[in-house]
């Protein structure tokens, strides 16, 4: 009976004590493996350490920092206007001799054409005698003042109509009239288009040609509205024509236009090119690299970080190793590499750049669970 009753109490410890050694191990595993829980809000995640270990995170402080923001833009080839011009007649007359045609490339002061003109010669013979009347009045006399301002005013129509200095004090020297009246070039350029054709009566302000230095150029590029912050005159780019997608020419910005293109929602900005290779040509389509600056008070954060929804925008804080919270945000300016947190966000926060997709799938089972119930 005594030993019926020993064997009943040594099977009802055995079992305690190995109920008490299962709460033990189902106690310890629940540490290592806890339920992932959730606090009052919905937007907080919580890991464990476990969990952690196992997801690929990494995070990033934001920053109230200059970022650089690189831009490329679209552009063409265009005509420096500051180094373009117009040649025309000076005078009625006839082209008696042509020394260049469209498509060459002339220096400076190089004659192009000479003229006959009736006119011509009518402003050398006043020149001649007004000059002679100049010398010949004495210095004391009073009509000296008058005689000089004729002479100087006869000079001057031989300045307007192409002589040059030397030529002026020729005439001054023998009195002899030029025959020809020389047609120059005001600049070393390249003859863009017109035509001078030999007999041809011409007539004040008729075109010769158009003369363009073509040595600088101007690359017109279209900045979109959202990056005019990111631009401002005085800053450098690189300009690489299509046709030569290899080469690199070193640009600067030297102004920004005032209008707005409504259909693309671009403003032109100007940039000066050296070309002393001759090989961009007017109309080339390019593209200009622009290294710009952003900076300001707001925080950046990399633009890895940001998950984007129609309604708007957020990040994925972390508030310790294990728990995250979603903040919505309102963006600034955005870059391939950081983008700029106008409000939602404060400097110093802790935001994950890596893992953010698994985040907000566990966020959306998360969300889809709660909706269930």
């Amino acid at each position: 009976m005594h030993k019926k009753i020993n064997l009943f109490f040594v099977i009802i410890l055995s079992g305690f004590i190995i109920g008490c050694g299962n709460n033990t191990e189902e106690h310890d595993e629940h540490e290592e493996y806890p339920e992932r829980t959730h606090s009052d809000e919905k937007s907080d995640l919580v890991f464990t350490s476990h969990q952690i270990e196992h997801i690929d995170l990494e995070t990033s402080i934001a920053e109230s920092k200059e970022v650089d923001v690189p831009l490329i833009l679209s552009g063409r080839i265009a005509l420096n206007e500051a180094l373009t011009a117009h040649i025309t007649s000076r005078v009625k007359g006839r082209i008696e001799k042509v020394y260049a045609l469209v498509s060459d490339r002339v220096n400076k002061d190089e004659i192009l054409l000479e003229l006959y003109s009736q006119e011509f010669l009518a402003i050398q013979s006043e020149f001649i005698q007004a000059e002679e009347r100049f010398k010949r009045i004495k210095e004391n006399d009073p009509e000296k003042v008058t005689a000089k301002s004729i002479y100087e005013s006869a000079q001057k129509k031989l300045e307007v109509v192409g002589l040059t200095e030397t030529e002026i004090l020729q005439l001054a020297d023998n009195h002899t009239p030029f025959t020809l009246l020389p047609v120059r070039a005001p600049f070393t350029g390249t003859l863009l288009s017109g035509e001078a054709r030999l007999g041809e009566f011409i007539e004040v302000g008729q075109d010769f040609f158009l003369l363009a230095n073509l040595q600088n150029l101007w690359v017109l590029a279209d900045v979109f509205e959202k990056d005019l912050p990111l631009v401002r005159e005085g800053i450098t780019g690189e300009v690489v024509p299509a046709a030569y997608s290899n080469e690199v020419y070193k640009a600067r910005l030297t102004r920004i236009y005032d209008i707005v293109e409504p259909s693309s929602r671009t403003i032109k900005a100007r940039f000066e090119v050296s070309n002393h290779l001759n090989k961009l040509k007017p109309e080339m389509f390019v593209s200009v690299q622009v290294s710009s600056k952003l900076s300001g008070i707001n925080p950046k954060v990399p633009s890895t970080s940001i998950m984007k929804e129609k309604n708007g925008a957020y990040v994925f804080v972390a508030i310790n190793d294990t728990t995250f919270q979603t903040r919505e945000i309102h963006l600034g300016k955005e870059t391939k590499d950081y983008t700029e947190v106008i409000d939602g966000l404060k400097v110093g926060k802790k935001v994950v750049i890596r893992g953010t997709f698994y985040l907000k799938s566990e966020l959306s089972k998360e969300t889809f669970m709660e909706d269930e119930h």
